[in-house]
């Protein structure tokens, strides 16, 4: 009650007040397990192979310096080179160091500072970030915090199952909000807290930027998903490469390439759906009928 009011009122107010400085790193013998901790997929949407030609922006070259350091397990040196994207004010950084917050990986685990990251994320309108807080307010860092997760995923506009959604019009008075929520039938807000933290997690994946352009992929993905089964069906044969100048012959390298491009982008959004779906427990009474939407569209990155 006490995080959703604030998160409501002046959210932003407390988030400036936290530094954005990344800390000390944890002691070396703890790196190791913190590593392995951090979902490896979720952090390595930061260094998508070379953007297949498209320059990588002063932002993304910092995101990769820290992401360099992380894959040869150097603490020290991606903390040193969060805390210089960090001066820079990159929103890129402010929700990767929410990640490495919130995940424990080379600063220790403090989801306190990894909301003011957030939002300070959120405040620059980097995509992807309310759906990221609504995905971690329902899981252990955040406390499992189900009605802030069901408020951030309200403002995130992650799609839920309709008797979820008839809250949306509430979400700017935080105390109707709660309200409503408590006057629900037994059962449901456990299921629209299930349902929203999966959606969630899977919004914040694929609304990352970088994520399509990395693999030079366009198109839109359809994902349904059936809470009560616990299983996300996903429709993604409209995604491939944008034509290019000339014809591609069937079989060149340039196909082959092309073809390996798109498998590996259909894998993240597999692997972004069944890592949501293992995330969460599912509660025992979610509603055989319900049935939920998402559709992500992704464009190519500009040459």
């Amino acid at each position: 009650m006490r995080r959703l009011a604030v998160l409501a009122g002046v959210a932003l107010a407390v988030a400036a007040a936290l530094p954005a400085w990344a800390q000390s790193p944890a002691s070396p013998q703890d790196s190791g397990r913190q590593f392995e901790a951090g979902r490896t997929a979720e952090l390595q949407q930061w260094q998508w192979r070379a953007q297949r030609g498209v320059e990588l922006t002063p932002a993304q070259k910092a995101v990769d310096a820290v992401q360099q350091a992380i894959a040869k397990r150097d603490c020290p040196g991606a903390v040193a080179a969060l805390n210089a994207g960090l001066a820079k004010s990159y929103p890129e950084i402010f929700t990767l160091a929410g990640a490495l917050y919130e995940e424990g990986v080379c600063v220790r685990p403090n989801w306190d500072r990894a909301v003011g990251l957030y939002e300070r994320a959120i405040a620059a309108k980097h995509p992807g970030v309310t759906a990221r807080l609504a995905a971690g307010y329902a899981s252990k860092a955040g406390g499992k915090d189900l009605a802030a997760a069901l408020w951030w995923a309200t403002r995130a506009r992650t799609p839920l199952p309709a008797p979820c959604a008839e809250v949306a019009p509430l979400v700017a008075d935080a105390d109707k909000f709660i309200a409503a929520l408590q006057a629900w039938p037994a059962g449901r807000f456990e299921a629209c807290a299930y349902a929203a933290a999966v959606m969630a997690s899977v919004q914040a994946d694929l609304e990352e930027p970088d994520l399509a352009s990395g693999f030079g992929m366009a198109g839109t993905a359809v994902l349904r998903f059936t809470p009560a089964e616990g299983r996300i069906d996903i429709q993604d044969d409209a995604i491939d490469a944008p034509a290019a100048a000339g014809v591609v012959v069937a079989g060149s390298a340039q196909d082959s390439e092309r073809r390996a491009a798109r498998k590996a982008f259909q894998v993240e959004i597999r692997a972004s759906a069944d890592r949501a779906l293992k995330r969460y427990e599912k509660p025992a009474a979610v509603p055989a009928e319900w049935r939920v939407e998402a559709r992500h569209v992704f464009a190519a990155a500009p040459r």
